[in-house]
């Protein structure tokens, strides 16, 4: 008997069967596949399982025919272009794309976007042939069933995103009306671009697919077109620009294509309405309604973000724009004019925004910045004359690509900002492009707001005259002037340095007045309301042109002095009376009553102050790191990021420079050392050598009596008993040297008394001992040594006289 407890685990991985309640999602951290993920999610929303689940008491017998599995759950598992990220919100597993195939099989909807990534279409191809191998197994005949719906529900769904370039060589329908729109049902007409030829076929593999096997799989494809919107993909380098305000943006040709565009949260939106309702579609296009051309979308941008000047590039020069690739320049030329009947009349899309491209660009640029961590800096350096506020706002300028403003140089930056625009009016935005020809020429090309930028032109003209013509201006106008500059693009959008200003509360006042200016932009996204005490706080002022922080350098007055003393001779050192004259004036309107840092204390943007004091930091590097970490990280945009690049390379250059000319100079001075160890070896080895001869010298000399000794009295007779021994060879040769030796004694004086002490000792006690024995009358007898007992009877019998002491 088994129970229930055992019957759980026996039940198989769902994981690895069949689901209709699976998606399926490629590059799901891609700039698409985030979208889609975030609208497809809201189907597990909606569908949360609930706690019911089936209780049953242990030991309790279960009929294995009754029992029925667990309901099934929705979930999505899907691909990453990023192999390290390992999960996402809302998905159940990642899988690795050496693995996908099985995978995609076992999932009910199967969500496959091409249009980007080049490494997707192999992925795309290998799915669509294993999905027809499975297909042709599983064939089965189409029988008609009344409940189309419920069969329906039980059918693979296959969304594959393809782009409209597979269109992109396609004629127009009528060629006396070349703007005459596509509709989806053209789609057999539709000629690819050159580029995009794999696409083509992918669509046409799963359109066949969709009419074959219509019994089992359900198969749309999705021609998107041109995708902006939040952080940007193909429009990325246009916004960028526009955001940096470069000075001229680039418009491919004469801009008069029609480029198709869709938000990327209406594509996202279009795949979520197919998959919870699947049409009997083979053929959808993703396109917005409003007629967009490339010409506007760019000038939309430089005149509401950028600079609002442009310029017209010759096609084969945009690829000399590093940021603009083939896919790129591809879909920026586009031509098409397509129109969305089934989006519009069947699916009733409720777009982003029914606007056209141009009016949603606050919208866009503000999604733009928030996707991108994009923000502007504004502050104010303030302080005493020669304390090092102009070192230090170029320091912070140059950091974190923030515009330079400063009293001293506002009216240069004004006549050089509206010499280049003059001029480049004059030349006109399509002087790089030569003459219009007959079949070029559209009278559409002229802009709705040409009246006013004519304006436009005409006043700057007239101030860059009246600048040139070198008149002072009062403190009124450059007021006006550092106004003016502190509104223009460039300084709202990536922020401002103002440097040395104001000096007054009066300037102060003047400056951050309301006027006729607006706080708030279209598009752009309010704060939270703000508290009781702050609503009228900024009242009188104009918010958006507030400093973010405000620097205060204090210096003694002994400080500047010294400082002033120690300027470098030539035409930027100013005189010590003019030094103390301005330091007077500062420190006149500096009291505490009438200070300007009271201003922005009342409107809660407290100063940081920063004392100055070391002469050595003339290049303020310890006090720009003081206000950095105040500050925060720069933004990484294009120029700050290849301004960053640069500074890497140099100081890695730097580096290396340093690093081999410190490899240099140790090698220098290890041959150095090594030569001079050598030197000294050699110094030493003589040296050494000449100690040598001179102990050898003096040995010699020492040991000259010492051998003339020997010489004169041993060697001759020990040289002769050294012979006589090699001669014989006796068995001791040591016994019978000596003997010999005594025997050849030259002198004969060996034991005689008085030439030896020791010898003349023992002779007298000898001769003490033969008294004695002879005076006791002891008869000795010699002693024989063995040998000659043996021999004492065959011998003759010898006379043995009595022994004496000799």
């Amino acid at each position: 008997m088994k129970r229930s407890v055992e019957k759980i685990p026996s039940v198989t991985d769902t994981s690895n069967l069949f689901s209709h309640r699976r998606y399926f999602i490629n590059n799901l951290d891609s700039y698409q596949g985030e979208q889609i993920l975030k609208a497809v999610s809201k189907i597990l929303e909606r569908n949360v399982p609930t706690k019911e689940q089936s209780e049953t008491v242990l030991g309790e017998d279960i009929d294995t025919e009754s029992q029925v599995p667990p309901a099934e759950i929705y979930e999505i598992i899907g691909t990453v272009t990023d192999s390290n990220i390992k999960t996402l919100d809302n998905v159940a597993r990642v899988v690795d794309k050496t693995e996908a195939l099985p995978k995609m099989l076992t999932c009910g909807t199967v969500i496959i976007d091409i249009s980007c990534d080049k490494d997707e279409h192999k992925i795309a191809k290998d799915y669509l042939a294993l999905l027809k191998d499975y297909l042709e197994t599983q064939t089965k005949p189409d029988v008609a069933t009344d409940d189309e719906t419920a069969e329906d529900s039980k059918k693979r769904c296959l969304l594959l995103i393809s782009t409209v370039l597979t269109w992109g060589c396609t004629k127009p329908l009528d060629p006396d009306t070349p703007d005459l729109p596509f509709l989806e049902s053209d789609f057999r007409k539709r000629k690819p671009h050159p580029n995009y030829k794999i696409h083509y076929d992918i669509e046409n593999d799963v359109i066949a697919i969709a009419r074959k096997y219509k019994s089992q799989i359900r198969a749309t494809v999705i021609a998107s077109g041109i995708i902006y919107g939040g952080r940007e993909d193909v429009l990325f380098y246009w916004f960028q620009k526009a955001w940096e305000c470069e000075r001229l943006l680039p418009i491919v040709g004469r801009g008069g294509n029609i480029i198709p565009l869709i938000n990327i949260i209406d594509l996202a939106q279009i795949v979520y309405n197919l998959v919870t309702d699947f049409p009997k579609k083979l053929y959808i296009l993703a396109v917005e309604q409003n007629i967009s051309k490339q010409r506007e979308i760019v000038k939309a941008l430089g005149r509401i973000v950028g600079s609002g000047m442009f310029t017209c590039i010759p096609p084969e020069d945009a690829f000399l724009i590093p940021e603009i690739d083939q896919r790129i320049y591809d879909s920026i030329t586009l031509n098409l004019t397509m129109e969305p009947t089934f989006i519009v009349e069947t699916m009733g899309l409720q777009w982003v925004s029914e606007q056209t491209f141009a009016e949603n660009v606050p919208m866009l640029m503000n999604q733009f910045k928030k996707e991108r961590g994009l923000k502007s800096f504004k502050v104010i350096v303030y302080g005493p004359p020669l304390v090092g506020k102009t070192t230090l706002s170029n320091l912070i300028c140059e950091s974190y690509g923030l515009l330079y403003i400063s009293p001293e140089t506002i009216v240069q930056d004004t006549i050089d900002d509206l010499t280049w625009r003059v001029n480049h009016w004059e030349k006109g935005e399509t002087a790089a492009l030569g003459p219009i020809m007959g079949e070029e020429a559209e009278p559409s090309e002229v802009d709705d707001d040409f009246g006013e930028e004519e304006g436009f032109q005409e006043s700057a003209k007239h101030t860059l005259a009246m600048l040139q013509t070198g008149r002072p201006l009062d403190d009124e106008e450059i007021l006006g002037y550092i106004r003016q500059r502190l509104l223009c693009r460039a300084a709202t959008n990536r922020g401002w340095v103002l440097d040395g200003f104001p000096t007054s509360l009066g300037q102060c006042s003047s400056l951050f007045e309301k006027g006729d200016e607006q706080d708030s932009e279209t598009g752009e996204e309010r704060n939270e309301d703000d508290f009781d005490e702050d609503i009228d706080l900024y009242s009188n002022v104009l918010k958006k042109l507030l400093p973010d922080i405000v620097v205060s350098l204090e210096a003694s007055d002994d400080f500047i002095c010294e400082k002033a003393m120690r300027q470098p001779e030539g035409d930027d050192r100013l005189d010590e009376e003019i030094v103390l004259k301005r330091l007077n004036e500062f420190r006149a309107g500096d009291m505490r009553d009438i200070t300007p840092l009271n201003f922005f204390d009342e409107l809660d943007i407290h100063p940081l102050v920063v004392p100055v004091k070391e002469h050595c930091d003339y290049a303020m590097k310890s006090i720009y790191t003081t206000v950095a970490l105040r500050m925060g990280r720069p933004c990484l945009y294009g120029k700050l990021i290849a301004i960053a690049e640069a500074t890497k390379k140099r100081e890695k250059e730097e580096l290396e420079t340093l690093r081999s000319k410190e490899a240099k100079l140790m090698k220098e001075m290890e041959n150095k050392m090594r030569t001079d160890r050598e030197e000294k070896m050699e110094y030493w080895s003589e040296l050494y050598a000449l100690l040598r001869e001179e102990e050898e010298a003096a040995l010699a000399a020492a040991s000259e009596p010492m051998r003339n000794y020997l010489v004169q009295y041993i060697f001759p007779t020990l040289t002769k008993g050294l012979l006589e021994v090699a001669k014989l060879r006796p068995n001791d040769p040591i016994d019978f040297l000596a003997e010999y030796l005594f025997k050849q004694n030259p002198t004969g004086k060996m034991l005689e008394p008085g030439y030896n002490l020791q010898a003349e000792k023992l002779l007298g006690k000898i001769k003490i001992l033969d008294d004695a024995i002879r005076d006791l009358n002891i008869q000795l007898e010699p002693l024989l040594p063995d040998d000659a007992k043996a021999d004492e009877e065959s011998t003759s019998k010898k006379k043995i006289y009595s022994m004496t002491a000799f």
